[in-house]
């Protein structure tokens, strides 16, 4: 990501500008060498007796990270110095301890991604007792961005199934953060995700019973406060799959059935 092209970002619901504060580089340097995360160490094993190293498994080893450098802008002061009630007010939103946070840079085609995580390490940039500028160290909360959130409404059953692309530019799979699903009859419900031939089965389903599933918690609920679930759920929670060739998930349900999902697609782009 180029920082030369961006001078504002959204964090936690406000942004930079809102400070009368812009992105800046007190160095000048331009062309260095950045990250573009999703850095993966690569886990091998080697048999005994063999030269050879086999890969056993591969993981991300850390989230991306980035630093910033920020200053007023000149469109809205000619004091350019950074008075203490201002630092105040920027060290109370950057330098909070509530958590994680969105982040959106405002980029040419990044409109519809964003980030999530925090910022620390935020250093004054000063001469003498004059404070020009911060430089602040943002660390996300994995190896890369985040799509908005895509939302998906559909009725399936067993002979009309509902095909959904998964835009996700990460190969396996990934949990909706929702997933909700109509009963339109009664009876055992069975969703098919054929990419992976895996189903999800709620056994006793009853008409217009409504069934939520959060895999990325493990929970699922349901309407009918009666259902004991822990009985009748297989615990394979719906997810969305794809192959380095293949992104078709086609969903099939063995009873007709409403269902809503929405889920944030992950984009391989680096952040800095």
């Amino acid at each position: 990501m180029n920082l030369d092209a961006v001078n504002d970002f959204i964090y936690a619901g406000e942004r930079l500008s809102d400070y009368q504060m812009m992105l800046c580089r007190f160095d000048g340097g331009s062309g260095e060498a950045v990250s573009a995360g999703s850095n993966l160490n690569f886990n091998t094993v080697r048999p005994a007796g063999s030269d050879r190293f086999f890969l056993a498994n591969t993981s991300y080893e850390e989230p991306l990270t980035t630093t910033f450098q920020i200053c007023k802008n000149r469109c809205h002061t000619l004091d350019m110095s950074i008075k203490p009630e201002e630092l105040s007010a920027l060290l109370r939103w950057l330098g909070r301890k509530d958590g994680y946070h969105k982040l959106k840079l405002y980029q040419p085609d990044y409109e519809n991604l964003f980030f999530i995580g925090s910022f620390h390490n935020i250093q004054e940039i000063k001469t003498g007792n004059c404070i020009h500028g911060l430089e602040i160290t943002f660390l996300s909360d994995s190896p890369y961005a985040y799509m908005d959130t895509v939302e998906l409404d559909f009725t399936a059953d067993q002979s009309n199934p509902h095909t959904i692309v998964n835009l996700s530019h990460e190969t396996g799979h990934l949990y909706p953060s929702v997933f909700s699903c109509k009963c339109l009859s009664s009876g055992n419900l069975q969703i098919t995700n054929s990419i992976e031939n895996r189903t999800t089965e709620i056994k006793n389903c009853v008409k217009d019973e409504i069934i939520t599933l959060q895999g990325q918690t493990k929970e699922i609920n349901s309407s009918k406060t009666d259902h004991m679930l822990y009985n009748d759920f297989n615990y394979n929670y719906f997810r969305l799959a794809n192959t380095y060739h293949n992104n078709r998930n086609i969903i099939t349900t063995s009873i007709p059935c409403e269902i809503h999902i929405e889920y944030n697609p992950i984009r391989k782009v680096g952040l800095g």
